[in-house]
């Protein structure tokens, strides 16, 4: 009879799912499949421009029209002096990127500006696959001699901010009066959209812009100072700016608009540190100036080398722009970031978008100096900028901002999320080749971001604070302004450690050998720990971690850095006793039982396993007395258990019997990995409504405690980690049902509906997808009407979440057209369709039905040939959500009407995947719920907290 009525209820229940991966906050290129044109060779160097001719100095004039020239509006006419020389002898071919519309003329000129010949019957050639163009003079170059080539062409600006280049956007004025502005995103090969150029990082120059544009647009900004305007004819203005640092070419920028201003400034630092923003977010920027004027502080002390001293003309601008393709790009003088993340109000904003916003602050200010002072040689190794920038991004952050922990946030920001990238068969090393522009985009994802910030910090953790310290001064004063590999960056490490001393403590450690296996092999070790509890022996072992049960031993080695507590000796350091080497160990604790746990505060780049014995006493322990753990290792236990279960390392049974102590915690830390945990499995019972529901009944018990003690409110002078474990958890509760968080959450829904109570910054994420879950078009039409009148991008944004749960097919109709609406911006199309999905189970069957009656208006409103490929993730994310059925609709759409498309193949085989995924599920839903199981009395408790929910959901709404 219960089985029944849980299943019955299953299919009434206000449940939803939630992605499997996390979220990626912070790449400033989304961590996405790229998918490669079909014509690419993708396994070797014909991408990679010859070094025979470096560049010296560009003169840029770019002259900006906007809808004035009817005849071409939003174009750009070009004309460009640039200084270069031959370093090779015989060079008979100047070879640099051009990605253009058109190139009229091209012209050589020596130092005395005498016309060199060009092949008079192939002048100049492109070679248009890869962004090639080629210029052929009839003699050879004299090396070390200094030419200038100067090229005149015409292009196009981009309609928003997907396919980077120079594209434009709109935002409205304080009048509400649309207005368009134009602006740059060229990382990391996107300059030769602008100008043609040598399009690598490699080659370092000078840049000199001069912009002309309508003399109405007079907000323009760029990474220098202005050194002059002058006035053209036909009302327009060239604006003059002093030249740049020697740089690459991918951080050259520029903003033209006609009301973007400074909204905060402080105008005693040189340079001034300027927050620019549209006119209407004037007074809007304090928090973001606090933050950039603090952490660039921070940094001038902590490298030893000033921002003001990088080079006297550079501005320290931070540009708040309505549209922008990624979270922040380190532009230098110029840092853009989406408006979402810089205009930040905490009576508004989310608190973790609020914690989110200091860390980008600083990674952006970080990069100054580790991406534009010093530069990658390749994006072979672009693991080094984002490394260091995603590391200081927290690490230098807490310095200065104690007060947001975010030393702790760490682990589940980028270790945790390393971990589960880096477990599969087919990841790649920090440092590895990438050619193409496809290969090149991909590579700015977790391994670049997340697992070079991991090994950063654990490297640090090695050879001392202040020994990384001065390798960071010694690798930024070695290399000024140069491109650099992972060898000048080994360099570094080893001259710090010989002059601190810093490794005395590990005589037989090889560093160089530990820095070439992290940085050039991919994958991490399972640390295998077995104690002998009588004499105190522990024997380590190791193997490369991998997610599927099925993939070959490799036999690589990693060097581990060990690090362990037991209960006399609960000292959590992060100095490693030694390091592991070899494939097996031994070190000793005390005699007699007591529990141990490896990887202090996870540290490590690794993951742990015990043998059963220690594993039931690490059970007991935080079960009876969780806090003789810190929260940190409870936090690395739960999802160390998650991996070692998919990985079948460990059973189901014995994972949940660690986790039964999750019924009694409120840590952030602890539950973040929990609730990635317990969603990847959900989704996979989703099909199977009886299974879910009984699955449920166990979530409840496991988050009841937590959402009774956080509450549905921010208390007085709570941490910000409080806040966001409220954020999260009654998150989570709400979307599995949960009965009081539902109820809480719609009495705050009604409140600010009939009462205009508004609701709390800190919990809206939970009240709003809640009031839509359980709401109906009176509901929709209030928070849409929100939507129009919000002035802040993190609001807007949320509200987009929220309506993407309305239930009812003809509002959630409503809702998906308007992600073909510039009311949804191009940056948050694909977000606001996965919301859509998210918002409720059944919502994906109307999903379907919308791409099926809008794929071409998808494909290009959602910009499908951006590098992001929205559109591919987009229907393969559909199918993650779809039942059986639906897949063979979906599926026989696909087949007989849309082979053509470019995401057919991803589709299909998403579709696959997806079946796979309930295959899974139906195989293990028994056993999964049979090991679930705890008391009676329990599961009773839980029945009758669903059915309180199901009859005060009927209460609330019809």
């Amino acid at each position: 009879m219960v089985k029944i009525f849980t299943a019955a209820l299953s299919l009434m229940l206000l449940a939803s799912v939630i992605s499997d991966q996390r979220l990626s906050w912070f790449n400033e290129i989304d961590d996405d499949n790229i998918n490669e044109i079909s014509n690419a060779r993708n396994d070797n160097t014909v991408y990679r421009l010859p070094q025979n001719v470096i560049p010296l100095k560009y003169h840029i004039y770019i002259d900006l029209f906007f809808n004035e020239r009817t005849d071409r509006p939003f174009s750009y006419d070009g004309q460009e002096y640039i200084l270069i020389q031959a370093v090779e002898s015989n060079v008979r071919q100047i070879v640099l990127h051009a990605n253009v519309d058109i190139i009229h003329d091209v012209t050589l000129l020596t130092e005395n500006n005498v016309e060199v010949a060009l092949n008079s019957s192939n002048r100049f050639e492109t070679e248009p696959l890869y962004h090639f163009l080629k210029i052929n003079p009839v003699a050879a170059l004299n090396t070390g001699t200094n030419y200038t080539l100067s090229i005149r062409y015409t292009s196009t600006m981009n309609d928003g901010p997907m396919n980077r280049g120079i594209w434009r956007g709109w935002y409205k004025d304080s009048s509400g009066v649309e207005r368009i502005y134009a602006t740059t995103h060229f990382q990391p090969y996107n300059a030769r959209q602008a100008f043609p150029c040598w399009d690598e990082p490699l080659f370092k120059a000078v840049f000199k812009l001069h912009l002309s544009k309508p003399a109405s647009f007079s907000g323009t900004f760029t990474n220098t100072r202005l050194e002059r305007s002058v006035t053209l004819a036909g009302n327009r203005v060239r604006s003059d700016y002093l030249e740049t640092p020697k740089m690459s070419s991918y951080l050259v920028t520029f903003l033209v608009s006609e009301t973007f201003q400074p909204i905060s400034q402080d105008l005693t630092r040189n340079p001034p540190i300027r927050i620019i923003g549209r006119s209407n977010t004037v007074g809007l920027g304090g928090h973001a100036l606090n933050l950039a004027v603090k952490l660039t502080d921070f940094f001038d002390e902590y490298f030893g080398i000033p921002y003001s001293s990088l080079h006297p003309n550079l501005l320290n601008d931070h540009i708040s722009s309505p549209d922008w393709a990624s979270a922040g790009t380190e532009n230098w003088g110029m840092v853009s970031y989406r408006e979402l993340h810089l205009i930040v109000d905490p009576n508004v904003a989310l608190m973790s978008v609020e914690h989110y916003s200091a860390t980008l602050v600083s990674h952006e200010l970080a990069h100054k100096w580790f991406g534009n002072y010093i530069t990658c040689y390749w994006w072979s190794n672009t693991w080094i900028n984002e490394g260091y920038a995603s590391y200081f991004g927290y690490m230098a952050t807490h310095q200065v901002f104690p007060e947001y922990e975010l030393h702790d946030h760490f682990n589940s920001r980028y270790l945790q999320t390393s971990l589960a990238f880096d477990s599969g068969t087919g990841t790649v090393p920090l440092n590895h080749d990438v050619n193409t522009p496809a290969q090149v985009t991909g590579h700015f994802g977790t391994i670049s971001y997340s697992k070079a910030a991991a090994f950063v910090r654990m490297t640090s953790n090695i050879i001392s604070l202040e020994t990384f310290r001065k390798s960071c001064r010694i690798f930024l004063l070695s290399n000024p302004l140069r491109a650099t590999d992972q060898y000048d960056l080994l360099k570094a490490f080893t001259e710090a450690i010989q002059e601190d001393n810093s490794l005395a403590a590990y005589p037989n450690f090889n560093f160089t050998e530990y820095y070439r296996i992290w940085v050039n092999e991919p994958g991490y070790p399972l640390l295998n720990v077995e104690v002998n509890h009588s004499t105190g022996e522990i024997t380590l072992t190791q193997e490369r971690f991998f997610l599927s049960a099925t993939a070959a031993a490799t036999g690589q080695i990693y060097p581990i850095p060990i690090t362990f507590s037991t209960k006399r000796n609960p000292n959590f350091s992060l100095r490693p006793t030694h390091i592991m080497t070899m494939a097996r160990d031994t070190v000793r604790k005390d005699q007699g039982e007591e529990w141990v746990i490896f990887n202090n505060l996870q540290q490590g780049h690794y993951r742990v396993t015990y043998d059963n014995k220690t594993w039931d006493i690490i059970a007991d322990t935080l079960y009876n007395t969780p806090e003789e753990i810190h929260y940190l290792n409870r936090a690395q236990i739960v999802d160390d258990v998650f991996a070692l279960m998919r990985s079948t390392r460990m059973s189901y049974s014995d994972g949940f019997k660690i986790l039964r102590f999750l019924a009694s915690e409120i840590n952030f830390h602890v539950w973040d990995p929990a609730i990635s945990g317990y969603t990847w499995l959900r989704n996979r019972l989703r099909h199977l409504p009886e299974h879910l529901a009984e699955f449920d009944v166990y979530l409840f018990n496991q988050i009841d405690y937590a959402v009774r003690t956080l509450g549905f409110e921010p208390v007085a002078r709570e941490t910000p980690t409080t806040a966001m474990a409220r954020q999260s958890i009654l998150h989570f509760a709400c979307t599995i049902g949960h009965t009081r968080c539902i109820q809480e959450s719609l009495k705050q829904w009604e409140n600010w509906r009939d009462n205009s109570v508004a609701v709390n910054s800190r919990v809206r994420r939970n009240v709003y997808t809640t009031g839509m879950r359980q709401g109906d078009a009176r509901d929709f039409e209030f928070l849409l009407n929100a939507l129009d009148q919000t002035n802040y991008a993190n609001e807007h944004l949320e509200i987009l979440r929220g309506l993407g749960a309305i239930r009812q097919p003809e509002l959630l109709n409503r809702y998906l057209s308007l992600t073909l609406t510039q009311t949804v911006r191009y940056h948050d199309k694909l977000n606001s369709f996965n919301f859509a999905l998210l918002g409720h189970q059944d919502n994906a069957r109307t999903v379907l039905q919308f791409v099926k009656n809008n794929i071409n208006q998808i494909r290009n409103t959602y910009v499908e040939n951006s590098p992001p490929t929205p559109v591919h993730s987009a229907l393969s994310n559909l199918a993650s959500y779809l039942d059986e059925p639906e897949l063979v609709d979906y599926e026989n759409w696909l087949r007989s009407s849309q082979t053509d498309i470019p995401q057919f193949t991803s589709t299909i085989n998403a579709i696959t995947s997806a079946r796979n995924n309930m295959n899974w599920g139906t195989q293990n839903a028994d056993m999964i719920i049979s090991a679930t199981k705890g008391s009676s009395a329990s599961a009773v408790s839980s029945i009758v907290l669903i059915t309180v929910a199901l009859l005060s959901t009927m209460f609330y709404r019809e």
